[in-house]
């Protein structure tokens, strides 16, 4: 037996890294946006800060989903 699942989502990009996902059948967006190691590198790549509060990557999502 296998399981098929088609994830039905918007992508709503803000300021700067800053993005919500909207995912079919829940209430509350998933919020995107870098902090930390991530956030210094871009400052370091391009010099500049990145505006908004520091928010979980897509890449903790992805560890966390992985992980859980």
């Amino acid at each position: 037996m296998s399981a098929v699942h088609t994830c039905r989502l918007r992508i709503e990009k803000h300021e700067g890294p800053h993005r919500t996902a909207h995912i079919e059948g829940f209430a509350e967006p998933l919020h995107f946006g870098i902090h930390g190691g991530i956030k210094r590198f871009y400052k370091d790549k391009y010099g500049r800060d990145i505006p908004g509060p520091e928010r979980p990557a897509t890449l903790d999502h992805i560890v966390a989903g992985v992980a859980g």
